[in-house]
């Protein structure tokens, strides 16, 4: 893997933070990982922006990544910790956090080129967007049944 000289954008943040939420002391796949995008964030990141950010991550030793499973390093959770260790909301904290990264990123480390595959990225979305859809129904078939009470 090469390397890749650009400055932190802030989606490695919105990444970061979806990686730590997603796998805590363990590894999660690619559509665990969108699902927390989309908690941090109310959006699904692009394959660009998140194939950037993994290269950014991994570069700054912080998170591995294989196709469809990523981690943080010892290094990453201790990061996490220390972020989530403010108490506030979760937009909140991606909020802050990348305020702060943009400015000061927790690493001066080169990026590495990653790649995440399109396809596969597509299918871990597709994943998920068929959970999300399933827990919404539930939700709001719920709410509507509190309401008539």
């Amino acid at each position: 893997m090469g390397s890749d000289e650009r400055g932190w954008t802030g989606a490695e943040a919105w990444i970061f933070l979806s990686i730590g939420d997603a796998a805590g002391t363990g590894g999660a796949p690619l559509d665990k990982v969108i699902a927390a995008a989309d908690s941090n964030n109310h959006a699904i990141p692009t394959v660009d922006e998140f194939s950037s950010a993994v290269g950014q991550l991994v570069g700054a030793g912080l998170v591995i990544g294989s196709p469809d499973r990523y981690s943080l390093t010892e290094a990453g959770e201790k990061l996490f910790k220390e972020i989530n260790s403010v108490r506030r909301g979760h937009i909140t904290r991606f909020l802050d956090t990348l305020d702060k990264w943009r400015t000061r990123p927790p690493s001066r480390a080169a990026a590495v080129a990653w790649v995440v595959d399109p396809q596969q990225f597509h299918r871990a979305w597709e994943l998920y967007h068929k959970w999300f859809e399933a827990w919404f129904a539930r939700h709001k078939k719920r709410d509507r049944n509190d309401r008539s009470l």
